[in-house]
């Protein structure tokens, strides 16, 4: 039996636990499987922003003050909360450890890798918690669902997982790509790149052009399933992953909260969802 061929649209990004973009493209990379299905390829990378946190400030000529200012900008211009009372003397000399954790959550799939990663980010992007350090990592790996004692074994394989991490991402487009785009091509003679995307209505409507309109599109409508799915998550993620406008979204919520469904936290000073507890 012949293979089935691969979807002709592609969506290409480079992700990274530790990197607040990352955090501000969920909605997009959650809500876009749940739209499209398998009619498109959705192909992330994991990176790693620094291996030595002076070298990264002296890069983008930041000072930690100023690091903590352009935080607060990524914040605005995402529309999601991310924590910013960082110290000086919490900040990891090299966020590698995390991204390699990351790739040893992927040896157990995409789908309990995907949602190992997210616990990191969160964690560190919006709770501030130590992401590099193993028992951090644990715990995200029990949220995620991990088989803990594999885990374990491989991440300690730092040598393994090193060279797993370098060897992503060859057939990606030769084109600028970074944690704050994504690029979207036809594999033929079009490719869009979209710097700063988090509305996934933006990245659709590049989708949907590339496409001639032709791709069938479902409409999300499971909000409490989401939030098992994914954990926490913040008021504007679950707006754009059900395409809805915000004062929707919190009615929504607000009637799963009063049937059991779902109940409301606060995380970087922001609102945020997760399933009930009780």
């Amino acid at each position: 039996m012949p293979r089935a061929r691969p979807p002709k649209i592609q969506v290409y990004h480079t992700t990274a636990p530790t990197c607040f973009w990352s955090w501000g493209y969920e909605a997009v990379f959650n809500r876009l499987p749940l739209v499209y299905g398998d009619q498109i390829g959705v192909n992330v990378m994991t990176s790693c922003i620094y291996t030595d946190f002076e070298e990264y400030l002296k890069h983008y000529e930041l000072t930690f003050d100023g690091l903590l200012e352009w935080t607060r900008e990524g914040a605005d211009i995402m529309g999601v909360p991310l924590g910013t009372d960082l110290r000086r003397e919490t900040i990891p000399e090299s966020m590698l450890p995390a991204s390699l954790a990351a790739m040893a959550g992927y040896r157990q799939g995409p789908k309990k890798g995907g949602r190992f990663n997210r616990a990191l980010m969160r964690r560190w992007c919006v709770e501030l918690q130590d992401v590099t350090k193993l028992s951090v990592q644990l715990e995200a790996a029990g949220e995620a669902g991990l088989d803990l004692a594999k885990f374990q074994r491989d991440v300690a394989d730092k040598k393994a997982r090193q060279a797993e991490l370098g060897h992503q991402g060859h057939d990606f487009p030769h084109l600028p790509l970074g944690f704050y785009n994504l690029i979207v091509s036809d594999e033929d003679s079009k490719t869009v790149v979209l710097d700063y995307a988090f509305d996934p209505a933006v990245v659709e409507d590049a989708i949907d052009w590339l496409s001639g309109g032709r791709l069938k599109k479902a409409v999300p409508k499971d909000i409490a399933g989401y939030l098992r799915a994914h954990g926490p998550a913040p008021l504007t993620e679950i707006a754009r992953v059900f395409g809805l406008p915000p004062s929707k979204t919190e009615k929504d919520l607000a009637r799963l909260e009063a049937s059991g469904k779902a109940e409301r936290l606060t995380l970087a000073g922001g609102p945020h969802w997760r399933t009930s507890s009780s």
